[in-house]
């Protein structure tokens, strides 16, 4: 009996034993699925994968890329540059020194008044070397005050890093040289929150105000995200839309496409839309450098780049 009972607990323990190590190594689906994820090495700590056909689960086109960064390599950085005034990711990351890759960040603050910058409200926040470039400053129940849900730090003196839910005022203390904020948390503590976060409402979506969360989020956009690994991996995600090719996701979509293939300990959604950009040095795919398919020229082309304020840029410190 006790024989029984010791190997009972033995072969459990080797079970989630082996559970918990999946989750930490660097192993994921999409390494496993070659015929449907393009894989490159950029860096030994820096690998693209692209994935571009149907998606049988959603029933549409996507174009998927994603840059996994090994903050584990003391080479690997991550630049959180702010733009005044706004220009394009391609043309500020030729700007950044040692910069690899990119994505566009997170939402801009909006002007209540072009004649009074003072009289401006902010719906993000964004900290770039220990100086902070905007603040949340909507009011709460102002329709854009959903847009700072959770935020992602960074820190290049320990190579720290993390995804939390909070505020400006949680924002503000966090002790990192780098954070910026976003919306919706989309998977926490690897609970895809951002499944339910759209709710459904007894109208269409679509006809609601544009900036209303439930059809921001419900419908499906252009995406952008940033993810974590329990081991420290950064996923910067971009997924296209607004085309035939490339329908794009909702929220829920996001959430179950990243657990499905990369299962990241966490996950922050930041500004889609027309300002989705990935950006890739020495690239092939345009003369740019932008290797996704903007949409702000209406064109399924690597040429439509928006003028944003924010950006992720991969640097390489040797």
């Amino acid at each position: 009996m006790k024989n029984k009972v010791f190997n009972t607990l033995a072969i459990l323990l080797l079970i989630f034993g082996s559970a918990k190590g999946q989750k930490s190594q660097n192993h994921f689906a999409a390494d496993s699925a070659a015929t449907v994820w393009k894989k490159s090495s950029l860096k030994n700590w820096l690998t693209h994968y692209q994935f571009e056909g149907f998606y049988a689960p959603f029933e549409s086109s996507q174009v998927v890329n994603v840059l996994v960064v090994d903050l584990n390599d003391p080479a690997s950085r991550i630049a959180f540059v702010a733009t005044r005034p706004a220009d394009s990711l391609s043309a500020t990351a030729q700007k950044t020194a040692n910069a690899i890759a990119g994505i566009n960040g997170t939402y801009y603050e909006i002007m209540r008044n072009k004649k009074n910058p003072k009289d401006s409200v902010s719906s993000s926040f964004f900290k770039s070397a220990d100086k902070v470039a905007t603040e949340v400053t909507v009011p709460e129940g102002h329709r854009l005050f959903w847009k700072h849900e959770g935020a992602f730090y960074y820190d290049s003196e320990n190579q720290s890093s993390g995804i939390i839910y909070g505020d400006n005022k949680t924002y503000k203390d966090l002790p990192y040289a780098n954070a910026v904020s976003g919306s919706p948390m989309l998977i926490f503590d690897y609970k895809p929150v951002g499944e339910t976060f759209a709710k459904q409402r007894e109208e269409p979506l679509d006809s609601l105000n544009y900036e209303d969360p439930d059809r921001h989020q419900g419908v499906r956009h252009p995406r952008t995200a940033v993810a974590r690994t329990e081991n420290n991996h950064i996923l910067l995600i971009t997924v296209d839309g607004r085309a035939k090719q490339a329908a794009g996701m909702s929220a829920k979509e996001l959430t179950q496409f990243i657990r499905r293939w990369f299962n990241p300990k966490d996950a922050l959604n930041l500004d889609g839309g027309g300002s989705t950009t990935m950006w890739i040095k020495d690239s092939k795919v345009s003369r740019t450098g932008v290797i996704n398919y903007p949409t702000d020229d209406k064109t399924f082309d690597h040429y439509g780049q928006r003028m944003i304020r924010n950006s992720l840029i991969v640097t390489s410190e040797r």
